[in-house]
């Protein structure tokens, strides 16, 4: 079976999934800033899609081997930062989307864990936009409660980890034929944030050398992605195309996170 990315990637970003997660296990309450809590809810949003993405390919027979360990390890870390971000609520409205998120990934759960079908994927449709609705309120909320301008750019390029799999997300959907017609639409929304959103970053005042660098790499991961994505095809030509467009989906959110590692990195920096 072909797999969706070079091996060394394909653990690489497995072992940054992990160590997030642990790190959010081993941190006290008490000593989880409000940056670092914009980036979990953050990430929250970018897994959300990237469940979806993997229940999709593994639906489909898409790098199937590869999808079930994208699904797993996505879920654990999910929930892994779900309960940290749980254990220290700051203010009532964050308390209020903590619990809004919850109740939403307590719906979407259940039908990730059963055995992919057309009906159970058509279902997860609205659960998952929902999930991630309610991380992107968390998020906002997290970073209101700051108002910092480099934790408001920590939330733009940790939107651009969740548009990289929602794209792929969609695309998935149109290979399945279901709801084919609003997720191209939504793909070519998601595009238009990710390329304005990729601008706003690269001409931002505020960067230091390493981001800038990182969002060099960011423009090149995401070059061939987009154009693959956007290509004019038919269904077969999606199809044909469905394991690199895995591939890039995956290469595409290291990149992402890099730019956010960069971000906080130079965040925890300026702070000293």
């Amino acid at each position: 079976m072909a797999r969706i990315c070079p091996a060394v990637l394909c653990i690489a970003f497995s072992v940054l999934l992990w160590a997030a997660g642990d790190a959010v296990a081993a941190t006290p309450a008490s000593t989880v800033s409000i940056p670092e809590a914009v980036n979990l809810a953050g990430r929250e949003r970018m897994l959300s899609q990237r469940m979806a993405k993997a229940y999709l390919m593994r639906g489909q027979g898409i790098a199937a081997r590869d999808a079930e360990t994208i699904l797993a390890d996505s879920l654990a870390v999910f929930e892994a930062q779900l309960a940290r971000l749980q254990a220290g609520m700051p203010n009532a409205e964050i308390a209020r989307s903590l619990a809004a998120l919850d109740t939403e990934w307590r719906r979407m759960k259940p039908l990730l864990v059963v055995a992919p079908t057309p009906s159970a994927a058509a279902a997860l449709y609205d659960a998952n936009e929902a999930v991630q609705t309610a991380a992107h309120h968390l998020t906002l909320a997290y970073e209101r409660e700051s108002a910092q301008p480099l934790d408001h750019l920590i939330n733009l390029a940790g939107r651009q980890r969740m548009l990289s799999q929602r794209l792929a997300k969609f695309y998935f959907y149109r290979t399945w034929e279901l709801s084919a017609d609003a997720a191209a639409m939504e793909m070519h929304l998601s595009r238009a944030h990710f390329t304005s959103v990729l601008r706003q970053l690269e001409v931002s005042s505020l960067l230091g050398a390493p981001v800038k660098q990182a969002l060099a790499t960011l423009r090149e991961a995401w070059a061939p992605y987009e154009a693959l994505l956007m290509a004019d095809a038919g269904l077969v030509s999606l199809r044909t195309n469905a394991t690199r467009v895995a591939e890039l989906s995956e290469q595409v959110l290291e990149a992402t996170e890099q730019v956010v590692a960069a971000l906080n990195a130079q965040r925890e920096s300026s702070n000293r």
